[in-house]
């Protein structure tokens, strides 16, 4: 019988891949990018289907790279499909994989619902770096990431439960929770300013693994301020875009939600400041440090 984790997975993967958006878009990026004869580096592979399609495009070996248990399951997948002779696994952290010669294309898909929480930047500045030969083509080659405040009632409403759990102070665990950014559903009607780039980064030449930045956001309708909101928008290759925004296609990573400690009142006119700043827990850990700041500026106050 399957293991509690074992469940976990199939149903992280089931999302990913039953994400029509995410998987139709990557087939058209790996079928422009990939030539026959290349050798592709899939970092962070899973269950291996990105490099199986980069097989499929023409590529004659894949160095699928992946620190989780579900790259046993991708041995079987590959062995299933007669790919095995193609592809060599590693399981482990993509910075203890080395090669003789790198390869000419680094394909990853290590995005969170806001597109670097997991880490990707440096894991992909790591493997771009020391893998990835001069000239070598990367998917994606680009992120853009957003930020709006929302409106968004289901986010404060956790915090909210956290705070007295039958009759004790759970406060602790609400605070953990606003440290955190958790995905939600937000939709066009939450944005209470509109969106801001929060920072392009291009991942053929970044060398940034910490973002930090502070915008400033004109209120356009009166509310409730509970929190904000991310999203991001990728370009896998020239002409092959995701975008998470509110009100485009859903996709399996919805979008995120930054929750603001206390909820402020507003109304047309006032200005929320929003300081950001998110850099990597450890060089070799998936997980970011995430640290918001607001201030608000009130009409008549």
């Amino acid at each position: 019988m399957a293991s509690r984790k074992q469940l976990q997975l199939f149903d992280d993967h089931y999302d990913m891949l039953a994400d029509g958006v995410r998987m139709t878009a990557y087939a058209e990026a790996i079928r422009r990018t990939v030539r026959p004869g290349d050798r592709v580096l899939d970092l962070g592979a899973g269950l291996g289907i990105l490099g199986f399609m980069a097989l499929k495009a023409g590529a004659a070996h894949v160095y699928a790279v992946e620190k989780s248990d579900s790259i046993e399951l991708a041995r079987k997948l590959a062995a299933r499909n007669g790919l095995s002779d193609r592809v060599t696994f590693f399981h482990g952290n993509s910075r203890d994989f080395t090669l003789d010669e790198p390869v000419d294309v680094l394909l990853s898909e290590t995005l969170g619902s806001f597109g670097v929480e997991e880490n990707t930047l440096d894991f992909t500045l790591d493997a771009r770096t020391r893998l990835l030969a001069t000239g070598g083509r990367m998917i994606p080659g680009a992120l853009r990431l957003w930020l709006a405040p929302v409106c968004q009632e289901e986010a404060r409403a956790k915090v909210a439960f956290w705070q007295q759990v039958q009759g004790l102070d759970f406060s602790p665990a609400a605070y953990e929770l606003l440290s955190r950014m958790a995905p939600a559903d937000i939709g066009v009607a939450d944005l209470m300013a509109r969106p801001q780039v929060f920072h392009d980064i291009d991942l053929a030449y970044n060398e940034q693994v910490a973002l930090d930045n502070t915008l400033v956001f004109p209120i356009l309708r009166p509310g409730t301020l509970y929190g904000v909101a991310g999203w991001f928008q990728v370009e896998l290759c020239p002409g092959v875009q995701i975008s998470t925004a509110p009100g485009a296609p859903p996709t399996h990573w919805r979008q995120a939600v930054f929750p603001l400690r206390e909820p402020v009142q507003v109304v047309l006119g006032d200005f929320l400041e929003v300081t950001l700043r998110i850099r990597p827990e450890g060089p070799r850990s998936d997980d970011t440090v995430v640290q918001l700041e607001t201030r608000c500026t009130q009409v008549g106050k």
